[in-house]
């Protein structure tokens, strides 16, 4: 059955609140939203009466069916986990350090649950429906694991559990996860070993500045709500990272009003293959999030030194006269038993008249443990020497043959959301940025069935609408496959895109700069009033199967879009653009109602349009109002322009974006979602 949920109002914050497309947020105090109405059973178990507010319903605080237990710093708080019944509330001692891999048991009865939340009163804490941020968190009581294992767990079975206002911080050297909700490993092989009713709220939790860390929340459990929280710093090199990651899970999932930063995907479901027969991860609402990563990540982390010297010192060692030049590397731990270094230096020459040695210096890189010095000759640098402080003398010793590396150690980055083994999903009303090429691609989002490991035949993508989001600052768009290969999976079927802005998708950050990629037939892709703007080549390629015979995309339709056609439009693998690829791959599609600018229609079926060129109908387009005007501005066909709601996109973001290739202006870092029903 459908549950409405009511109306939800933005209340954006004036210090965080930059120009947003159409609307002004100087004097903002409440931008109405559309009614949302959502096709996930599982959400009407939340709703006590008609008209009540959903948000206001997560765990109800009733302290008073339980106790109220204080725990101080030294104290076991394990035992206090251990002795809770349903409805007590568990107070940890504020800005007191809880170190421990702490597990949630099993208790009798859920009419209440358990709440762990920080010892504060009600008005020093977040609002109810209040984003936290790492300033308010500074007098969270804080767990933290002191070696790999997780810092906390659920037991099997373990239900009816509440974070509130806790900080999480990472795990030694960032190895494993933070916070384990379920079991992704073999220990979970049936549903009734899954934890269930898990509510994690207004939590900080966050990786090392320096070693990251590599999962925030592991979610593997039933009826889990993330909301209003903030995760920050998860990120590895050499490997995968995620915000928020589970595969062993079988949902709902609620993942709500958070900031979520991760290296390689900010939030994942699938990958690894369930180790429960058959399980997809179902009934999943992914919404108000803002995913994000800092764009200094795509540079080395480890700064180059600066400033290097060298200067030949005779009779300070045994190198005949010549010419000699150097560089140097920076090199430091970067988490989970992996070293990292830095690009090398600009190279240094020195000159020696006589017998001796050359004196090499430079400034010293924050955070730097060690410094390879590469040298003898000015194209050969083909020996190294390792010091530990920011001077070293050849003096002629032979040193560890090799040649400098050519670039400086990355965080690994894919794409910002991804779904490999999901069904029901909707995802409305999130920001994602920031995704360039590095370890895949570059595509933002990716909706692509994975049978990773062989054993998951039944994996699948199904019944995923992805409405009302901005997509922006990207290498390419969304990425949309139909079967997994060479391993066997189910056929991606149901994928609805509406009503997106998909913005400054740009070749300058590594990719094709396409808006979206089909492939390997999916059925039943809608997609339908979106905006795209992008550099590359082409709106839509698909791909699959032979130029004979093509992996056909049946109950297909491209309606009501508006962007550039650039110059391949809709294009696909042997064939030309426009009604050759329909042929080809579309047969029997809808593809009208468009605004594909510059395009040759005569390639295209009746009913799209091409006025050109694509600015000149933009609002603003370098201030990111994507308004249509002028003679853009009409009914497309179905009573609206062409494109994306942009009012009530603009009023989500808050934020503008400046000119190709400038940083990424932030969205509201404080986003409160008051309900406006009841």
């Amino acid at each position: 059955m459908t549950e409405p949920v009511p109306p939800y109002k933005y209340l954006i914050s004036s210090r965080s609140a930059q120009k947003s497309p159409g609307i002004s947020l100087a004097s903002a105090t409440g931008i109405q939203l559309e009614p949302v109405s959502l096709n996930h059973a599982h959400l009407t178990r939340r709703v006590i009466a008609a008209g009540t507010p959903l948000l206001c319903l997560l765990f109800a605080a009733n302290a008073a069916a339980g106790t109220v237990r204080y725990v101080r710093a030294g104290d076991n708080l394990q035992a206090v986990l251990n002795a809770a019944v349903d409805g007590d509330e568990i107070r940890l001692q504020p800005g007191a350090t809880f170190p421990g891999n702490f597990v949630l048991p099993v208790f009798a009865g859920d009419a209440v649950g358990v709440t762990i939340r920080t010892d504060l009163p009600e008005a020093q804490l977040p609002a109810d429906n209040e984003r936290v941020a790492p300033a308010q968190a500074l007098t969270f009581a804080k767990i933290v694991s002191p070696n790999t294992a997780a810092a906390m767990r659920t037991a099997p079975g373990a239900h009816n559990w509440r974070l509130l206002c806790l900080e999480f911080l990472n795990n030694k050297d960032g190895f494993g996860d933070i916070l384990q909700i379920g079991d992704g490993s073999s220990a979970q092989s049936s549903l009734s070993q899954v934890p269930y009713q898990i509510i994690v709220d207004r939590v900080y939790l966050h990786g090392h500045p320096l070693y990251g860390q590599k999962r925030g929340i592991a979610l593997n459990a039933r009826d889990v709500t993330i909301r209003n929280s903030y995760i920050a710093d998860i990120k590895a090199v050499g490997q995968d990272s995620q915000g928020i990651g589970g595969w062993n899970g079988p949902g709902p999932f609620t993942i709500e009003n958070n900031y979520i930063e991760a290296a390689t995907e900010n939030f994942l479901l699938g990958g690894a293959d369930p180790t429960i027969p058959s399980l997809v991860s179902e009934h999943v609402v992914v919404r108000y999030n803002y995913m994000s990563r800092p764009m200094a990540w795509r540079d080395p982390i480890i700064s180059a030194p600066g400033s290097p010297s060298a200067q030949g010192v005779p009779g300070a060692g045994a190198l005949p006269p010549g010419t000699y030049a150097y560089v140097v590397v920076a090199s430091r731990a970067v988490g989970q038993g992996s070293t990292g270094h830095s690009r090398p230096s600009s190279q240094v020459i020195a000159s020696l008249g006589s017998t001796g040695g050359v004196q090499v210096s430079w400034a010293a890189v924050p955070d730097a443990t060690s410094y390879s010095v590469y040298g003898r000759t000015a194209g050969g640098l083909s020996q190294s020497w390792s010091v530990s402080g920011t001077s070293f003398t050849d003096s002629g010793v032979t040193g560890t043959a090799g040649a400098p590396p050519d670039n400086g150690t990355i965080w690994q980055v894919k794409n910002v959301f991804e779904l490999k083994n999901a069904r029901d999903v909707l995802v409305e009303n999130n920001v994602f940025e920031n995704n360039w090429k590095e370890a895949q691609p570059g595509y933002a989002i990716v909706l692509t069935p994975r049978n990773q490991d062989g054993r998951c035949t039944w994996c699948t993508i199904e019944s995923v609408v992805f409405r009302h989001n901005i997509v922006r600052n990207t290498a390419a768009g969304i990425n949309i496959s139909g079967h997994d290969y060479p391993n066997p999976s189910q056929q991606a079927a149901g994928i609805t895109i509406s009503d997106n802005l998909i913005y400054n998708v740009q070749q300058g950050l590594g990719g094709n700069g396409w808006g979206v990629l089909i492939g390997d037939a999916p059925r039943d892709v809608v997609v339908t009033h979106n905006t795209f703007d992008f550099d590359g080549t082409t709106l839509l390629y698909v791909y699959g199967g032979t130029s004979s015979s093509p992996a056909v995309v049946t109950g297909f339709s491209f309606t009501y879009n508006a962007a550039p056609h650039n110059a391949y439009g809709i294009n696909g693998g042997s064939a030309s653009p426009g009604a050759l690829t329909l042929q080809m791959y579309f047969p029997s599609s809808t593809v009208t109602g468009n605004w594909l600018s510059g395009a040759n229609l005569s390639k295209y079926p009746s009913g799209n349009r091409a006025e050109a060129p694509f600015a000149s109908y933009i609002a603003d387009r370098p201030n990111g109002d994507y308004h249509l005007i002028g003679a853009l501005s009409a009914d497309c066909g179905d009573g609206r322009p062409a494109g994306a709601d942009i009012d009530a996109l603009g009023a989500m973001a808050g934020i503008a974006i400046g000119k190709s290739g400038a940083p990424m202006i932030k969205a509201p870092a404080n986003l409160r979602i008051i309900s406006s029903g009841g």
